[in-house]
């Protein structure tokens, strides 16, 4: 009994069985409520009271009797036992608790419901007028007659309607409240009332069902079978107890008869139907035939129907023959039953609204029966290959079928996301004019709603011939296919990058096969999309197939509620991941290191980036400065290159100490440049990226150029050149070298400019050669330099360490300066003496200026100009081989005399190579000599005649002289290497570049000491400005000496470039070894052959020869005097370089007199 108010009291839980409280609830004043009664009661439990009904006591006793022992207080356990077992309830019936409200929760709202009326009524009493006596009479009057007026009455009378009201409700609370102090009792007689009800329903269902049974018996139900008739029947073939009714069968009609009343109907047909029934023949039935006595009406694509007429009378009506369905698939026969309903109703049909009510009602059979075989159809998809992707609704004769059902499904779409679905139903065929038409007819129709949304004004053709739901939900999702790739296809041809062309963007759709439909997008040169929707479930399709697509596809289905609109933003996003690995693996095989962002702001970096850059990528190397960055900001405009320098962050900058806290930014940009690249978006090919580095490198040492220029407040220009043949353009600088360096008049122009141009860079293969100037090897061959504005790219990516910057300088020179300068030049130098142009190439580290470079190679230039005219001073006896500002390479020939004339002086048998290192950053020059060459002896007094005030000059000059002496000491020491010591030793001693001391140290019996020793001197002099060595012994020696005599044949005679002087000979460059060689055989035969055993008298001095040689001339009595070239110098040989150019493997020992 719903609606029922319980105490608070009361249960509320529900329960399945029945054990009440058997304590009594309110009965006689007493409330003893049970505790779980309080703890589950909601409201709060009513005041004790006493309130009795005034209707007499209800005994509480058995047969009426009061139970005594309540009254005396005294209870006995079996009367309760038996009391409480009565109050029970069986199992059977049911506790009820629904629709149950506690009193307090009425009570409160009883209360709040009188206070609110009392409210309105206090304010529709102040809104009442007041009565115009009361308003004239003045404030202080006091009335005490009773006022009749009509406002007054009125007031009484909404008080005593709200009291009266109020009233009423709070009497019907006062009894219910009573009535709830007995609630046991109640619920129990509610409880027992659902009961009853229940089982009497139980009851009636059971007769209903005994009253249906024997109804339903009565078909079953068979007779008793009549054998008698049975009998007879078999018997005698007939019942006599059948009436005979007379009836005289007709006779069967001939064929031709037949034929005859067919042709009769035929003709009746015709004529009615072109006569009579013209006018009333509905539209879709102007395709009939007449045949056979009927006549066929065939609408195409729906059915045909046989009908014929059973009079001759115009106005009588069809008759219905036969029907058949015109669609597929339909079935060919149709069962009788319902060929029996089809019938009567077309029969009733034409009888009612003759031919017109025959299409009507049959097109609309026709239409309901394709709506079942399309819902059939779709029923048969969605347990097929379309499980979990359709969804089949009937809607009374209309058809629901929901597609792509799992295409939204996730959080991220929330609780309603978009659906579609299609409505098959029947049209009316009724034209928005309001005029009608006789073709206008019912028609299936289809009712499209897209995401939610209906699709007005598509036209949505599909086959009603041959009925295929799969082909109809394909059109409709190649509708939806097209409207999803069109619409992400106008948003990205709207992008600048695809509406100049730049990359390929096309579209094809299919009307047929949502499959066959396709959006091409290159997202980069090598990499392209094909956008597709699989037709059964509308997820989106990325191929070709790779982890990259599968990522972004999986997004775009996952995540995007909208992907008609929001679509292309995941192919966007999918490209720039595209040119980002591709420019990343690329540049990172060439040495390009991918690094985060350095720490700018987002709105420093905005106003550098163009507006609509979605993505920044961050690439460096390692040879750069370690505040330079290339930041790539990428959009649908294409890709932005940007050369962007940081400023140092501070020393004191914040360091985030959790993982996730964010660093504070105190990195600025100090500078940036846009690096101009034609293409929107450049394809970072192998030769782009070398070719970007080779850019960025020359920006990067211009741009040190210009500050290093502008600290030395130097005068220069930046000016452009369109000469350059490389890809690299980069603007020349031009800068006034005196305002750099103190240049030599001699050697400079009235042009004072030097131009300095980017030429590329370049691998060195040593990492020593970063630091210093290139030098050439002694074994290395000169090369032809390169064309000064060619760009050195190397093959492979070479260490960042070792890439240099190559920077021409052309100096202006006097062209008088340059005239004696070779053609032959290394790979750092080229000139053009006719103009006065000096190119230098100048290599440097990325970043780093040339200008301190610029200035040390201009200081060469000078020594440079003034080596070349040494060399062409002594080119007849000097030939030069490589130039460098570091390094002259030249050679000198060894001549052999073969004629006898004094002044001839020989041919060219061998030559040696000499290097003069002037690269050394202290302006030091060093004389490198190549293994093998003997003059190795003489090295070190060479350097320091080098870099003493004659400089090269002096050294071109004494080389070749010096070059026979050392070559016949050499000879001298190897000849002895064969000797036995026993016999003797040979000791040369080199007191400068012009003297030389040859001693001879021979075993000697004779002599004291054992020892023999034997001195010559060797000395250059010159006559008349001709050099001649002079030969003297030096020694002490007696009177009679052997070896004076044996010497005398050599003193004695005259050679191919030399002569001897009785005690002494004097010999020129090509006759001066073969004069040694001499007097070491006749030392040498003399040693051998034991003349240091017989000594002479040593008392008298040995006679000496004149202080003064005097060289033989053209005439017998003159004999020139010979000075010294040179002052004497004490010796100091270089004994490694002694031990590295001998062949002689003999120990020597060097022994320095003072």
């Amino acid at each position: 009994m719903p609606g029922v108010i319980m105490d608070s009291g009361a249960r509320n839980g529900s329960h399945t069985n029945h054990d009440r409280d058997p304590r009594p609830n309110g009965v006689n004043g007493a409330n003893a409520v049970s505790e779980k009664a309080l703890d589950k009661g909601k409201g709060r439990a009513e005041p004790q009271q006493n309130v009795t009904p005034i209707s007499p006591t209800i005994p509480n006793g058995v047969n009426g009797a009061f139970s005594q022992a309540r009254q005396n207080g005294a209870e006995r356990p079996a009367a309760q036992g038996a009391e409480a077992k009565f109050d029970q309830l069986p199992q059977e019936i049911k506790h009820i608790t629904a629709g149950y409200l506690p009193v307090s929760t009425l009570l409160s709202r009883l209360a709040q419901k009188t206070h609110n009326n009392v409210e309105d009524l206090i304010n529709q009493l102040a809104g009442m007028p007041v009565p115009a006596s009361v308003a004239s009479s003045s404030a202080s009057t006091i009335s005490t007659a009773d006022d009749n007026g009509m406002e007054n009455l009125k007031k009484k009378l909404a008080l005593i309607n709200f009291a009266q009201s109020a009233h009423e409700q709070w009497t019907k609370a006062l009894i219910i409240t009573n009535w709830s102090r007995r609630s046991e009792d109640v619920s129990k007689m509610i409880d027992l009332r659902i009961h009853l009800t229940t089982q009497k329903v139980f009851y009636d269902q059971a007769l209903d069902n005994l009253v249906k049974v024997k109804r339903d018996l009565s078909h079953a139900r068979l007779p008793n079978p009549d054998l008698k008739t049975a009998l007879e029947v078999l018997t005698t073939g007939k019942a006599s107890w059948m009436p005979e009714l007379g009836y005289v069968p007709p006779p069967p009609l001939t064929a031709k008869e037949i034929l005859q009343s067919l042709e009769n109907l035929n003709t009746l047909l015709s004529i009615r139907l072109n006569l009579h029934e013209y006018d009333k023949i509905p539209w879709h039935f102007r395709d009939y035939t007449i045949k056979s006595g009927r006549v066929t009406f065939k609408v195409e694509g729906e059915f045909e129907v046989d009908l014929t007429i059973a009079d001759e009378d115009p106005e009588s009506q069809f008759w219905f023959i036969d029907f058949r369905f015109l669609f597929s698939p339909a079935s060919s026969e149709i069962p009788l039953h319902l060929q029996t309903h089809i019938e009567s109703r077309v029969n009733e049909a034409l009888l009612q609204d003759g031919l017109l009510g025959c299409y009507n009602y049959l097109h609309s059979i026709v239409l309901t029966h394709k709506i079942s075989e399309f819902r059939r159809q779709a029923a048969s998809l969605a347990r097929g290959k379309w499980v979990e992707s359709l969804k089949v609704e009937p809607l009374n004769r209309a058809l629901s079928v929901q597609y792509w059902v799992d295409r939204y499904v996730g959080p991220s779409f929330g609780p309603n996301p978009p659906k579609s679905w299609i409505i098959l139903g029947v049209h009316s065929g009724k034209r928005k004019t309001g005029q009608s038409h006789p073709k206008d007819t019912s028609r299936l129709f289809i009712r499209w709603f897209r995401d939610s949304k209906e699709v007005q004004d598509v036209d949505i053709s599909f086959d009603t011939v041959n009925l295929s739901m799969e082909s109809l939900l394909k059109k409709v999702i190649a509708k939806h296919v097209e409207y999803m790739l069109t619409s992400n296809f106008k948003l990205l041809e709207a992008q600048p990058l695809y509406r100049d062309h730049e990359s390929l963007l096309a579209l094809s759709i299919s009307t047929e096969d949502p499959a066959e439909s396709e959006m091409n997008v290159q997202l980069t040169n090598e990499r392209h999309l094909s956008v597709r929707m699989e037709p059964i479930t509308g997820r989106f399709i990325f191929s070709p197939a790779s982890r990259i697509n599968s990522d972004f596809e999986s997004k775009l289905n996952n995540l995007a509620k909208f992907p008609a609109t929001d679509g292309y933003k995941y192919i966007e996003s999918l490209r720039h991941f595209a040119v980002t690995e591709e420019i990343v693996s690329r540049a990172g095989s060439l040495g390009w290191i991918r690094v985060d962002n350095p720490g700018l702001k987002q709105d420093d970096l905005r106003a550098v980036v163009p507006k609509d850059t979605s993505q920044v990528v961050w690439l460096r190397r390692n040879g750069w400065k370690k505040n330079w960055f290339v930041a790539i900001s990428l959009s649908m405009s294409g890709e932005r290159w940007w050369l962007i320098e940081t400023t140092d962050p501070p020393a004191n900058a914040s360091i985030p100490q959790a993982k996730n806290a964010r660093r504070e930014s105190n990195v600025n940009i100090a500078s940036h440049l846009f690096i101009p690249i034609k293409a929107m978006s450049p394809i970072p090919t192998y030769r782009f990226l070398n070719t970007l580095h080779i850019f960025i490198a020359g920006i990067l040492s211009h741009y040190a150029n210009l500050k290093a220029l502008h600290a030395r407040r130097a005068l220069f220009t930046l000016h452009g050149t369109r000469k350059l043949l490389t890809a690299v353009r980069l603007p020349s600088i031009y800068v006034r070298l005196s305002s750099l360096i103190k240049f030599d008049a001699s050697t400079s122009s009235s042009k004072d400019i030097v131009k300095l141009t980017f030429q590329g860079l370049e691998a060195l293969h040593k990492p020593s050669e970063a630091k210093a100037l290139p030098s050439l090897s002694p074994n290395q061959q000169p090369q032809i330099p390169p064309t000064p504005n060619a760009t050195v790219i190397q093959s492979s990516a070479p260490k960042e360490d070792n890439l240099m910057v190559v920077t021409e300088a052309r100096i202006n020179l006097a062209p008088s300066a340059m005239r004696s300068m070779a053609e032959r030049i290394d790979q750092d130098i080229a000139f053009d003496s006719e103009k006065g142009f000096l190119a230098l190439r100048l290599r440097s580290k990325i970043g780093e200026s040339v200008i301190p470079s610029l200035i040390e190679r201009a200081l060469r230039v000078q020594r440079l100009v003034n080596f070349v005219t040494v060399l062409h001073k002594h080119e007849k006896s000097i030939e030069c081989e490589n130039i460098s500002l570091g390094k002259i390479i030249f050679t000198y020939p060894v001549l052999n005399n073969n004629r006898d004339a004094m002044d001839i002086e020989g041919t060219v048998t061998q030559s040696y190579k000499a290097i003069v290192d002037f690269s050394a950053s202290d302006n030091d020059m060093r004389l490198v000599l190549e293994k093998g060459n003997p003059q190795l002896l003489i090295v070190d007094h060479l350097t320091r005649l080098l870099n003493g005030k004659e400089g090269l000059d002096s050294v071109a000059t004494l080389l070749p002289l010096s070059l026979p002496v050392v070559r016949s000491l050499d000879a001298v020491e190897v000849a002895w290497a064969s000797v036995s010591k026993a016999v003797g030793e040979v000791f040369v001693f080199v007191r400068a570049i012009d003297w030389y001391i040859v001693r001879y140290t021979l075993t000697s019996t004779a002599s004291p000491s054992g020892i023999l020793k034997i001195t010559f001197q060797i000395k250059l002099r010159q006559r008349r400005g001709v050099p001649w060595w002079y030969i003297l012994r030096v020694d002490n020696r007696g009177p009679g000496d052997e070896l004076d005599n044996s010497l005398r044949s050599v003193w004695n005679l005259n050679g191919p470039g030399w002569q001897g002087m009785r005690v002494s000979a004097v010999a020129q460059r090509g006759g001066v070894e073969e004069l040694v060689g001499k007097i070491d055989d006749v030392v040498r035969t003399f040693a051998n052959n034991g003349g240091a055993n017989t000594l002479p008298n040593l008392s008298q001095p040995a006679p000496q020869p004149a202080t003064q040689a005097v060289a033989p001339t053209n005439g017998p009595s003159s004999r020139p005097q010979m000075t010294s070239q040179q002052p004497r110098q004490q010796p100091t040989p270089n004994q490694s370089q002694q031990s590295q150019g001998r062949s002689n493997p003999m120990k020597r020992e060097i022994v320095e007199i003072d």
